[in-house]
């Protein structure tokens, strides 16, 4: 109805601001667009917006790193909203942070950006661990309510972390055609060195956290990085350039469509631009296997026996590639998981060996039996359930 104002969601790529605009009835009859009226605008995040039937009132959702969504009410001036939901409550009984935005540049120059999640108890100028968790581009979400939940895999948000006294940053990653692996250390490289400049982060206390994706290039980045006190990578490819990844399948599931994946390497996510036969240079630069001798930096590798998206025998090239080069590897397997874990059990499990390993390695607290000991495979509860059978 053009008889009506059109009303704009607003979104600031540098500021992360956000909130609402208007454009009045009479502009959109006459064609101006270009000067929309500002009505709130501000460091959050908005969503939901729904008007009153027959009413000048609207409802809409207003959240931050630090106040969980609620619902707001407000007239069409949008300037007094009123709450009108109380949702988590309980927050205010735990250390939560606060969240700032830094710039960075890659080396060519390309203006990147991070979030960094900051606990409660830090004193001005002290530097504290801190766990770096990425996926492509996530700064976008400066602003956004970051629920507490179980690690489903390699790189979670663990805003358990943030509470027990580590920084938690979240890093851009610049992409150029046929060097993925390189631009993920590169620009996460960059990301941390900036945080060490601003005095942030302790240069010797850094862990690294990656899942599918950025799992498998955190495993390069391990093998390839010296900032890194230890890893944690989820789902993680050993050889993009394998001529035998399929989309749908693993051992334990044979149900999908069995695809060539190359699809996603080469057009993809991916971002290779040709297949492995075309330029096997550009692939042997991003391998994390032809690394392993030269690798320092500890890994913890997590992946589910029923994954049909990086199958589990990736995780053991991953495995078997460190114990021959003496390197120091931790392999959780989960059985009956997928790309990510999906049983409760098994989140609180990951949750809390990735609390523990990251504590051992950045904050110097004993190793867990887990750790030290392991579980040999005869006494896991699955193989006794399957011996059973």
């Amino acid at each position: 109805d053009l008889s009506q104002p059109i009303f704009l969601s607003a979104y600031g790529q540098w500021t992360k601001k956000a909130g609402f605009y208007k454009l009045d009835a009479s502009d959109v009859e006459s064609g101006s667009f270009d000067k929309p009226e500002k009505l709130i605008y501000k460091d959050k995040s908005f969503g939901r917006l729904r008007k009153a039937e027959n009413a000048d009132r609207y409802m809409f959702t207003m959240e931050s790193y630090v106040e969980c969504p609620n619902y707001y009410v407000s007239d069409g001036t949008f300037s007094n909203p009123k709450r009108i939901t109380h949702a988590n409550p309980q927050q205010k009984e735990y250390h939560w942070g606060r969240r700032v935005l830094f710039d960075y540049t890659n080396k060519d120059g390309v203006r990147l950006q991070g979030a960094l999640a900051i606990p409660d108890t830090r004193k001005p100028g002290e530097r504290l661990p801190m766990l770096v968790s990425f996926y492509e581009k996530t700064s976008q979400y400066m602003h956004y309510y970051d629920r507490p939940r179980y690690a489903s895999g390699g790189a979670s948000h663990l805003m358990e972390a943030v509470s027990k006294g580590y920084l938690l940053l979240s890093p851009d990653v610049h992409f150029r055609i046929g060097s993925t692996m390189e631009d993920m250390f590169e620009c996460v490289e960059a990301a941390v060195d900036k945080a060490i400049e601003l005095s942030y982060a302790d240069p010797d206390r850094i862990g690294l956290m990656g899942h599918s994706f950025s799992g498998t290039g955190a495993v390069y980045i391990a093998a390839r990085s010296k900032k890194f006190a230890a890893v944690s990578a989820g789902a993680s490819s050993v050889d993009p350039s394998g001529l035998h990844h399929l989309w749908g399948y693993s051992a334990d599931r044979k149900t999908g469509s069995g695809v060539s994946a190359h699809q996603y390497e080469i057009y993809g996510q991916g971002r290779m631009g040709a297949v492995p036969i075309e330029d096997f240079d550009a692939y042997s630069r991003g391998a994390f296997i032809d690394r392993v001798p030269e690798m320092t930096t500890p890994l913890l590798l997590i992946q589910g026996e029923a994954d049909d998206i990086v199958e589990w025998m990736e995780a053991v090239g991953i495995y078997n590639a460190m114990r021959l080069y003496g390197k120091k590897i931790i392999f959780l397997s989960y059985p009956g998981e997928g790309h990510g874990l999906a049983k409760r059990v098994n989140r609180i499990d990951l949750t809390r060996r990735m609390i523990e390993y990251f504590d051992h390695y950045l904050k110097g607290k004993p190793a867990a039996d887990w750790m030290t000991k392991g579980v040999p495979f005869l006494e896991k509860e699955s193989s006794k359930t399957d011996a059973g059978k």
